[in-house]
């Protein structure tokens, strides 16, 4: 069966880069004999297909979370089975646009654990499978002229709401072992290279 190198998630704020370094970062890894698995963001997948928790037709944000929490859930489970299906010399690399924790985020702490006790879940038991997490500061942050929505069709922050959901976000994922924070940049070349050194060096000492 194949060898699970390391689940890797990156995460962040509105704008803060995600699809861009998650292409480079699979490409990077690529070129260094990884097969990467690239696990895309629920919460995009399910406003594309028409499920929203903003707009026309929209439900709660609870209930979108919810359905996020269960597409992942599932998902996850799929990918990690598909690992042992690859032949034994494979070495795979998890890359996921987001992990469960984002929903936290989205719903802050309260309402979270409302949706933990529907589920009859721990938080503690659904984040071990992440080895490392990336969270990418937005430039909402810091360079609030560089923000817009027309690189995700799924955004649909203002400036104001993209810092909160950022903050949440590092919140959200700050206790998890294996955390690192890369702050917003001018030019998103320097927070991919800044992005796959922290990778580089976290699969070298994981190596030896």
């Amino acid at each position: 069966m194949g060898v699970l190198k390391a689940c890797i998630v990156i995460t962040g704020g509105p704008c803060a880069g995600k699809t861009v370094t998650v292409s480079e970062v699979k490409e990077d890894l690529e070129r260094h004999g990884y097969h990467v698995l690239l696990f895309n963001e629920c919460a995009t997948e399910l406003i594309l297909g028409g499920i929203k928790p903003f707009g026309d037709n929209s439900i709660s944000v609870f209930d979108f979370q919810h359905e996020v929490l269960n597409l992942q859930r599932y998902k996850e489970k799929r990918y990690f089975d598909i690992v042992k299906k690859f032949p034994e010399d494979t070495k795979c690399i998890i890359l996921m646009d987001r992990g469960i924790l984002d929903s936290k985020a989205y719903l802050g702490e309260e309402l979270w654990n409302e949706l933990l006790i529907k589920n009859n879940l721990k938080e503690e038991d659904l984040t071990n499978q992440y080895d490392l997490v990336i969270d990418l500061q937005t430039v909402a942050a810091e360079i609030k002229n560089k923000y817009n929505t027309t690189t995700n069709v799924a955004r649909f922050e203002d400036p104001e709401n993209a810092i909160d959901v950022d903050q949440k976000t590092y919140e959200a994922w700050k206790n998890i072992k294996n955390f690192r924070v890369v702050e917003a940049t001018e030019v998103i070349e320097e927070k991919v290279s800044q992005v796959l050194n922290i990778i580089h060096d976290f699969l070298d000492m994981n190596e030896k």
